[in-house]
């Protein structure tokens, strides 16, 4: 198999993280379903309720974007994944043990939406996922090691990036905010899904296609011709004009 070629398990690995996704954002709708309560009210009593209902259906809309752009992001990724060993088995069944359990800590914040400690739980899972996609995305693509030998070091350094200042960043800065008494203002998870919007609208706004070292990335410093050569391990026109 040349170097360029996709091992074919990767397909199957593939195929089991798309449907832990979809089941993660299935489960997160469970919790939607309105206190037995409310099943003989009509009218501006039912209405009530619905509204009264506002901080699940928060959680549900906070987590179900946060899930999809954890699947997003991944999805963008694996189009670079060329080989597949052992470790990235683990690792990626780690990633699908974070994203799993993020209904759980949404369902608390469902019920505790003010509460510091069902914030913090909150926020502290979207961090470890995080953590974890970063270090599965380092081990991925530490020296070329499972990616396509031409990607280009800028691309993995953009999803370093994106990665540190979207859920690790982020998750920290609420996790100080929420210690520090924000919610004395405005609710945490209401601001952090304001936050999250504005974030996809501007990741929606810049609209790059992923590519590899021959189709330059959108952004990427250029190359001349020397630095290209000398990536390649090609010898200089001067080392040429020597011999």
């Amino acid at each position: 198999m040349s170097a360029s070629e996709r091992d074919p398990r990767l397909d199957r690995l593939f195929a089991l993280t798309d449907g832990v996704y979809a089941i993660a954002l299935t489960l997160l709708a469970v919790e939607l379903v309105l206190p037995a309560a409310s099943e003989h009210l009509h009218e501006e009593a039912l209405l009530r309720s619905i509204l009264g209902f506002w901080p699940k259906i928060l959680g549900f809309l906070t987590s179900f974007t946060i899930i999809g752009l954890f699947w997003h992001g991944n999805h963008r990724a694996f189009h670079y994944l060329r080989r597949f060993d052992g470790p990235l088995d683990w690792l990626m069944l780690l990633h699908l043990l974070c994203i799993a359990f993020i209904p759980f800590p949404t369902a608390i914040v469902g019920e505790h939406v003010s509460d510091p400690v069902a914030l913090e739980f909150y926020f502290g899972t979207i961090l470890v996922t995080g953590l974890e996609t970063m270090g599965l995305w380092w081990y991925a693509t530490s020296g070329h090691r499972l990616v396509d030998p031409g990607l280009h070091p800028w691309v993995i350094r953009r999803y370093h990036m994106t990665l540190l200042v979207g859920p690790v960043g982020f998750s920290i800065a609420f996790m100080v905010l929420i210690a520090v008494g924000i919610g004395r203002l405005i609710n945490p998870l209401l601001l952090g899904y304001l936050v999250i919007v504005v974030y996809v609208l501007l990741g929606m706004s810049v609209g790059w296609e992923p590519r590899l070292e021959g189709d330059r990335e959108q952004g990427a410093p250029a190359e001349d011709d020397a630095s290209a050569k000398e990536r390649r391990g090609e010898p200089h026109d001067s080392v040429r004009a020597d011999d």
